[in-house]
């Protein structure tokens, strides 16, 4: 196997590089990515796809999960239990350090703690503060962020007949306008120098403890084919599921994206215009979805709660399943959609198995 350990440079250059690719859809409302990844074309990258249902012509029900498990809309009771099966405690237990890494006024200084601690979970989370600061300080989103007549990109691809405010009223842009003053605050005093030193901190003591995430980054900068892994990059994803830490699995989901984005292409409803942009865009956040049942922080204040609210207008409710549940009604679209891969997502997840997701091994 490859040297796990990671050098500075090549930590931080691993999330930029993800980060350009997982969030390149979020630069334009109006623009699709054209560039899904060439696995994305692999006989395993269709394996999944299934013909999808028409959009939503009102709210409709859903079982995206929101935060309170007793709340309208929360995800089917046989995947409760295996969400809870994940972990030896509690729902949240193993993750309540990364909420409380979330809430501080300065990422810079949580991530620096974070990399500080013996806490592995927050070792490897130390990836998805960074990459959430190294996104949100370009200039191109600070001029967005703080400008009024910014409009986000709504979760399918814009037609001429769509209107241009996507907002009911003043209140949803006024809390977005809120959300995205303290996205630009958090990341305010955010430092490049010291988040290379920070990340490799973070990753040397992930590889000393034996965990999965060194061998995750490795994967990024390999050359591979989803739909044909060797043995050892099967391995490495089946290890990764195994683990069930949602610092290691958001950067699997950067992996993994161009064929869960091709999947959910080919489950695009036939009303979509554009079934490759409704892919690209949705796939992650179901991905996001899955990992808030196995603990990670969701609520309306969490980094992929703020990203969702900037980029797609997803501001409404008091987390990340509430907020997607009305954006995607508001774009007519069926959330139920959305649920349906979620709850694929963390069945392979929680069943340690990358099949699931629709990777193979090479043949012999």
């Amino acid at each position: 196997m490859r040297q796990r350990s990671l050098s500075v440079l090549l930590g931080v250059l691993v999330l930029a590089v993800g980060a350009a690719y997982w969030w390149t859809t979020r630069d334009s409302a109006d623009a699709p990515l054209r560039n899904a990844g060439k696995a994305a074309a692999t006989p395993g990258a269709n394996s999944g796809a299934a013909a999808g249902t028409g959009a939503a012509a009102g709210p409709v029900a859903s079982t995206i999960r929101a935060l309170d498990p007793n709340a309208p809309g929360a995800m089917p009771g046989q995947l409760q239990a295996a969400a809870a099966s994940a972990t030896s405690r509690p729902r949240g237990g193993r993750f309540d350090r990364l909420a409380e890494l979330q809430a501080r006024n300065s990422l810079a200084a949580a991530i620096r703690e974070a990399a500080g601690t013996d806490d592995p979970a927050a070792h490897s989370f130390v990836l998805e503060m960074v990459d959430f600061c190294l996104r949100n300080t370009a200039a191109k989103t600070k001029a967005q962020a703080t400008a009024a007549s910014y409009v986000p990109a709504r979760l399918r691809a814009t037609t001429a007949k769509d209107a241009p405010e996507l907002f009911r009223d003043a209140a949803e842009r006024t809390r977005m306008q809120e959300s995205n003053r303290a996205m630009l605050e958090s990341c305010s005093e955010f430092n490049l120098a010291n988040a290379k030193v920070d990340v490799d901190s973070a990753v040397q003591k992930l590889a000393a403890r034996g965990a999965t995430l060194p061998a995750v980054m490795n994967l990024m900068t390999s050359q591979f084919d989803l739909g044909s892994l060797t043995v050892e990059q099967f391995d490495i994803v089946s290890r990764a599921l195994t683990e069930r830490d949602v610092g290691t699995l958001a950067v699997l989901g950067q992996v993994l994206q161009p064929l869960m984005s091709n999947i959910m292409a080919n489950r695009a409803p036939a009303t979509i215009t554009d079934a490759r942009y409704y892919g690209d865009v949705n796939a992650p956040l179901a991905w996001q979805l899955a990992l808030c049942q196995l603990g990670a922080p969701c609520g309306r204040d969490s980094l992929w709660a703020r990203d969702a609210c900037f980029y797609y207008g997803a501001c409404t409710g008091e987390d990340l399943a509430s907020a997607l549940r009305a954006a995607l009604t508001r774009d007519g679209l069926n959330p139920a959609l959305l649920d349906k891969q979620a709850e694929q997502y963390l069945r392979a997840i929680t069943g340690g198995d990358p099949m699931a997701l629709g990777l193979r091994r090479k043949k012999p």
